[in-house]
């Protein structure tokens, strides 16, 4: 879950003198591995002055994990922010039972 909240009130149209129509703003929520430059998750959204977005991804095997959270625009140069995070990931109790009643076998 990301919460988002503009520091600015200025909302609405932003100056694209070559787009054809009104051209409203447009965020990019994504999560990356840098390390096996892959694309863990994305979401496109519209941010008024707040904004809760939920990101679902399937969790990688267990253990210690770095990615990458990135908030990009698709108007504006020069405000893409970026931010790390680790995810733990443990073994589940279910597979451990599992592999428990293949021994007894």
């Amino acid at each position: 879950m990301v919460q988002l909240e503009r520091e600015d009130e200025v909302m609405g149209p932003v100056m694209a003198p070559f787009f054809p129509q009104k051209r409203e703003e447009g965020w990019w929520v994504v999560i990356g591995d840098p390390k096996a430059n892959s694309l863990i998750s994305i979401k496109r959204l519209t941010l008024q002055q707040k904004a809760k977005v939920k990101l679902d991804f399937t969790a990688p095997s267990a253990g210690d994990h770095t990615y990458t959270l990135y908030f990009m625009s698709d108007s504006y140069m020069g405000c893409d922010q970026e931010y790390k995070f680790n995810v733990r990931v443990e073994s589940g109790a279910s597979s451990s039972r599992k592999r428990k009643a293949e021994d007894s076998d």
